[in-house]
Parts: C-alpha cells; sequence; structure tokens
C-alpha cells in the first residue's frame, strides 16, 4: 500500500469515525463556545456553565474534538468550571477541567491557533492555583477578602521571561509592578486573571 492510499485511508476512517472531515469545524462546540464567551461579556445564560462544560466532555469522550479550534473552542468551555466555598475557602469544582483545558489550548496551539497562546498558560495556571497554591507564568490573581487587594498567586521564579514571552505574557518585572504578590497570610477568595 503507498503512502498515499495509507492516507486516505486514515482520512475516511476519521471521517467514518466522526461523521465530518477531520478539517471541518465542530459547530456545536463552536455555539458552546460563543455561548460561554457571551455570558463572560454579559448576556443571560440560555443554559448553564454546567450544562456546557457537560457537553464539552461528551463531545470529547465520542471522538468530536478533532480539528485545533474544536479544541480551542472545547477549552475555552472547560476554563470556566465553577468555583465553590468550602468552609471559608474557595475551590474548584473540577481542577481536572482546567488541566484538560491546558492539554486542549496547547493542542490547538501546535495546530497553528495563536490565540490559544496566553490561554495555554492561564489555564495551567488556574489548575496550579487551586490545586497546588502557586502558578507558574503569572496571570492568576486574587482578591483579598478582608482588604479587597488584589494579589497575584504566588509565582514559580524558575519559570523565565522568555518562556512567558512565548505564552504572551509579561514580564515577572512587570507583573510585579502592577501587582503584588500574594502575602503568605492571604486567602484567595477570587480568582480572576
Amino acid at each position: 500500500m503507498t503512502m498515499t492510499m495509507i492516507r486516505i485511508t486514515g482520512i475516511l476512517a476519521l471521517l467514518m469515525a466522526t461523521g465530518r472531515p477531520a478539517w471541518a469545524e465542530n459547530g456545536e462546540l463552536a455555539r458552546l463556545a460563543r455561548e460561554d464567551q457571551s455570558v463572560r461579556a454579559g448576556s443571560e445564560d440560555l443554559s448553564s456553565d454546567d450544562e456546557r462544560r457537560r457537553r464539552v466532555l461528551e463531545l470529547l469522550a465520542e471522538g468530536l474534538v478533532v480539528t485545533p479550534t474544536d479544541k480551542f473552542n472545547a477549552g475555552l468551555v472547560l476554563q470556566h468550571t465553577g468555583l465553590v466555598f468550602c468552609g471559608e475557602d474557595l475551590k474548584s469544582q473540577s481542577v481536572e477541567n482546567y488541566l484538560l483545558a491546558h492539554f486542549l489550548f496547547k493542542q490547538a496551539l501546535a495546530g497553528g491557533m495563536k490565540e490559544a497562546a496566553y490561554l495555554a498558560a492561564a489555564s495551567i495556571d488556574r489548575y496550579l492555583s487551586f490545586a497546588l497554591g502557586f502558578q507558574m507564568y503569572g496571570t492568576n490573581r486574587i482578591i483579598d477578602p478582608v482588604t479587597g487587594k488584589e494579589y497575584l498567586v504566588p509565582i514559580d521564579r524558575a519559570v523565565t521571561d522568555e518562556e512567558r514571552a512565548l505564552y504572551g505574557v509579561p514580564a515577572l518585572r512587570e507583573l510585579l509592578q502592577k501587582w503584588p504578590e500574594q502575602p503568605k497570610t492571604a486567602r484567595p477568595d477570587s480568582v480572576g486573571g
């Protein structure tokens, strides 16, 4: 079998498995991502973040998140996993969704979607902030509930400014000029970034 036949066979297998060409964008994922962003801009939420995330996870399980655009759209929805109070601490309902969003953004970036770069950094920062209490790049901030001051979640100093620049994140010095790092006594009650 020639290389051309192998490629054609692979493309046909993917088309049969997904019901659409490998290069065609998943319209449902595009709609879910538009809804997600519309809600963040202040529009009425016709469904809910939970419903959108559930559907994205189903589409992933069904193998219907294929193109770089699909992966970007799925990451957009997953990165907005809800937060809940557990006692006085704010916790993620599922930190794993942030990590999955990170991998999806990285794949979208590798597929040529430059707009996924910052979100790849932000999603891993969000995951690490809630899972371990620090971040790599400096995209995640908290608000102290007592003082109302905004702080950066502690930043890993091993990450270089060159690496930050690859993801469109400002240099550490610039970040620290805008916001101080979270004091050891502060508790993250609100996340932004």
